[in-house]
């Protein structure tokens, strides 16, 4: 399957999720909501792993750790501004993470910086701020 299919499978799939968290925001904390979604996400990656059989063990493993952190920090943030504010301004705003990815790709793994990329992002900025308005 492409890169395009597989990015197209998790917008889908994180805009459910986008959508489940919020209203779950309405009855839990932002720790516990947190803590649910990862137990299950985690329930259903152990199964899927156990029948593909794809899990891999090396030093690189505890290099996860921090961007784990990461994560959570991330979440928790997303979940508490999830229950005190609009999705449709919490969603927008905290998409734009995707700028740092961006700008690492083309300064740091030399991606060609295009006409059309530049213009996707100036569109993502101008969208997101749009949309939080």
């Amino acid at each position: 399957m492409s890169a395009l299919k597989y990015s197209y499978i998790a917008m889908i799939g994180w805009g459910f999720w986008a959508i489940g968290s919020k209203l779950l925001s309405k009855h839990l904390n932002a720790e516990s909501l947190s803590f649910w979604i990862s137990v299950w996400s985690f329930f259903a990656l152990a199964i899927f792993i156990f029948f593909k059989k794809s899990l891999i063990v090396s030093h690189y493993s505890l290099l996860a750790l921090p961007v784990g952190l990461f994560s959570l920090v991330a979440i928790l943030a997303f979940y508490k501004a999830l229950q005190i504010g609009p999705t449709s301004v919490v969603v927008c705003l905290t998409n734009l993470y995707l700028l740092f990815p961006v700008v690492f790709g083309f300064v740091y793994l030399k991606e060609p910086i295009t006409l059309t990329r530049v213009l996707g992002i100036g569109l993502a900025i101008a969208a997101s701020i749009l949309l939080s308005l």
